[in-house]
């Protein structure tokens, strides 16, 4: 956690505000005693070298319930960038820190024994990981032959030869977040590192080694009309990435947006569970909720066209099998349509929801636990601070005040 939370301590929940390898084993053995503590690792937020178990994947029996069984793993942590609206850095630091090559390896071993046929590597700046070289060798050498997804900062535009070895190890997936293509917004975001002149070259690195560029955007930022958003959409539609995915700009708690957003009285959504970038949850100066919902799902169904379909097929990667890929490739399409014209963000689930329980089974769960049915909207641990600092210099204020009146 990020955010302030005395207002949840005591209520049978406890919270955690440090790495799950520095506090997991305390709060199992406090667990196990009927002894939870209301906080967790306040004294350290992060190890200063990862100690990482290895990941060993779950049963045959849960793997077999998906088409393509995937596992996530973590080599390396932290984000240099200081991008006000994510909150990568605020639960991992802005220092990479990274896990020895033997410990990912052995997990990736664990994980083709298991029979996983895909790896996401969930690092947010893998082009900024130091031992990747080695990783990515020690996989060749191995012909451990997994497929990975990775996910670079735009900078990977300059790193040639990266990207070549990238597609020798397996990669078959590029997540690349552009964002916006406005110079001004980017910087008003405190995304100075992407320049939209690289994400051509990007998307050109990518094709010459038969990688997809999956490109994220985000719409909704506070300088973006339905007339730029259209803009946007038309440009990414010129530039051709493999993949894109679209999210309605969120002020995450614990972000410096969020904080700025709160300060300035914006934030307008009371429910934390639709804090999950495919609705509005702030006053926009130009655009409304309804407006930016169906703007979303216009992106995805505009995007993922018949177009992009053949597009796709003629840069396709038959490495794994031509008829295979061809078949991913148009299930790829016909889902994020499907998706968009079911009003689903396609990452938000599968073909067919499962519904295993509904928000309104919580809500007597939520009163009768904690007094209220939503949880009051967070503040940063900062700005908590600060404004316990005031109030109590108001409160010595009012005392000294009161001694001077007597």
């Amino acid at each position: 956690m990020t955010c302030d939370t005395e207002e949840l301590h005591d209520h049978g929940v406890s919270f955690a505000l440090a790495e799950a390898e520095l506090i997991w084993p305390q709060i199992l053995d406090d667990a196990a005693r009927g002894e939870l503590q209301p906080v967790y690792g306040e004294r350290q937020r992060w190890q200063q070298e990862l100690q990482s178990p290895i990941v060993h994947p779950p049963a045959k029996r849960d793997l077999d319930r998906y088409i393509i069984p995937m596992l996530g793993l973590y080599p390396a942590r932290g984000c240099p960038f200081v991008c006000n609206f994510c909150s990568v850095t605020k639960i991992a630091g802005r220092k990479i820190r990274s896990q020895s090559v033997a410990t990912t390896l052995a997990s990736l071993r664990a994980a083709k024994a298991a029979g996983v046929k895909a790896i996401m590597f969930t690092s947010d700046n893998f082009n900024k990981y130091a031992d990747a070289p080695e990783l990515l060798n020690a996989m060749i050498s191995e012909k451990l032959n997994l497929q990975f997804f990775v996910q670079c900062d735009t900078q990977i535009a300059r790193q040639a030869e990266l990207v070549e070895l990238l597609a020798r190890a397996g990669c078959f997936q590029m997540f690349v977040g552009v964002e916006s293509f406005d110079r001004e917004t980017l910087l008003a975001a405190r995304k100075g590192q992407n320049r939209p002149g690289t994400y051509y070259e990007i998307i050109r690195l990518c094709r010459a080694h038969k990688i997809g560029a999956h490109f994220s955007n985000i719409i909704g930022f506070p300088q973006d009309t339905e007339r730029s958003i259209h803009g946007h959409l038309a440009e990414l539609i010129e530039m051709g990435p493999s993949c894109a995915s679209f999210y309605i700009l969120c002020p995450i708690p614990g972000t410096e947006q969020y904080d700025d957003f709160l300060a300035d009285g914006l934030i307008t959504e009371r429910n934390l569970d639709r804090f999950d970038t495919t609705c509005l949850t702030w006053r926009h100066p130009q655009l409304s909720a309804e407006q930016l919902r169906k703007l979303l799902f216009t992106c995805y169904s505009k995007l993922f066209s018949a177009r992009h379909l053949l597009q796709n097929l003629r840069h396709l990667n038959t490495q794994r099998g031509v008829l295979r890929s061809i078949f991913r490739t148009v299930a790829m399409t016909a889902f994020n349509r499907y998706s968009a014209w079911r009003g689903s963000h396609p990452m938000s689930g599968g073909i067919r929801p499962c519904r295993m329980d509904r928000a309104a089974d919580f809500g007597t769960l939520r009163q009768d636990t904690y007094g209220f049915e939503l949880a009051p909207l967070p503040r940063s641990r900062q700005l908590a601070k600060e404004e316990l600092a005031i109030q109590r210099t108001f409160e010595l204020t009012a005392s000294e005040e009161t001694q001077l009146s007597s």
